[in-house]
């Protein structure tokens, strides 16, 4: 869309009216797309791929007041964390303080009000954070952020 983004445009009619029903229909599967739709409001995605029956179905479940996406989204985001499992990027490997790290970062903590927060030692929530980056196959903690928004829906405590 043009001048402005599909996720402006829902964000900006969601302003003008809330009471207003958005399925975002997208050329893209990528389940964080889906994901980052929902978030700001919308109350179903489909892609371009879906069937005329499962638009329709989309469209009958978010009448009703439920939120709805596609199955191609839902294939996504399954073989996604299948592939996360298999290649050793384990979310269920990491240990329930990571895990409260991981939510803490996602709230926009620095470690030392990590620290603070959970009463450790700034050098102790480093090394967690190192176990995490070493569990999850990441390299930084800019690969750290991207991968908490692309499973947030899957890190919780």
């Amino acid at each position: 869309m043009s001048p402005m983004s599909d996720l402006e445009a829902s964000q900006e009619i969601l302003r003008n009216s809330p009471r207003c029903k958005i399925i975002g229909v997208s050329v893209h599967a990528e389940p964080a797309f889906a994901i980052k739709m929902l978030q700001i409001g919308s109350k179903g995605y489909v892609t371009k791929n879906s069937s005329q029956e499962e638009m329709i179905d989309a469209i009958l479940e978010v009448q009703k007041g439920n939120k709805c996406i596609c199955e191609e989204i839902k294939n996504n985001m399954l073989g996604k964390m299948l592939d996360e499992n298999a290649d050793g990027s384990k979310i269920n490997t990491l240990t329930l303080r990571e895990i409260q790290i991981i939510n803490l970062i996602k709230e926009d903590f620095s470690s030392s009000e990590i620290a603070a927060d959970l009463q450790l030692a700034v050098g102790t929530v480093g090394s967690h954070r190192y176990n995490i980056l070493k569990k999850l196959n990441l390299k930084n903690a800019a690969s750290l952020v991207n991968f908490i928004n692309n499973n947030s829906n899957f890190i919780s405590n």
